[in-house]
């Protein structure tokens, strides 16, 4: 049984393999999460987006807490104060004109003042808890990194 579960690639196929491991994962996150905002745009209903929803959610935590763990913050965006604003007023735009879809699918093209004031109220808490999300994730990211460095190398003794 043990020649069955043996690795057979040898390093090049195993770093591709990995390459290929994460575009794939990338491509579901994202592509999960297009295909959730244009059923929502569209009109669906939540319970319509369960399923998605549950996998999206696993799949964002797993990344989150296995990237902390690891201490990796991003390849290209620092873990600041700034970036977190930047990220979370992208989102609270994002769910602003998200929402703002929404309602008008649902009716809301004879008050559409109504409509978008609503839908960025909507916006406005997401930029919040982004924020704040974001803000302790940072800190968390900050204390583990410097955890990390702080622990000796197991491989160095001898």
């Amino acid at each position: 049984m043990k020649w069955i579960m043996k690795n057979k690639l040898d390093e090049m196929q195993e770093m591709k393999l990995r390459g290929i491991e994460r575009n794939g994962c990338w491509f579901a996150f994202w592509a999960l999460l297009a295909a959730m905002m244009i059923q929502l745009a569209m009109g669906a209903e939540m319970k319509q987006l369960a399923g998605e929803w549950i996998v999206f959610m696993c799949l964002a935590l797993y990344l989150c807490f296995a990237c902390m763990q690891a201490g990796i913050w991003d390849r290209r965006i620092p873990a600041s104060p700034l970036a977190n604003l930047a990220g979370s007023l992208i989102a609270g735009i994002a769910v602003w004109i998200l929402f703002t879809f929404v309602m008008m699918n649902h009716g809301a093209w004879e008050h559409l003042t109504g409509a978008i004031l609503a839908a960025g109220l909507i916006g406005l808490f997401t930029f919040g808890v982004c924020f704040v999300a974001l803000s302790i994730c940072t800190a968390c990211y900050k204390k583990r990194v410097k955890k990390l460095e702080e622990e000796p190398d197991d491989d160095m003794t001898v």
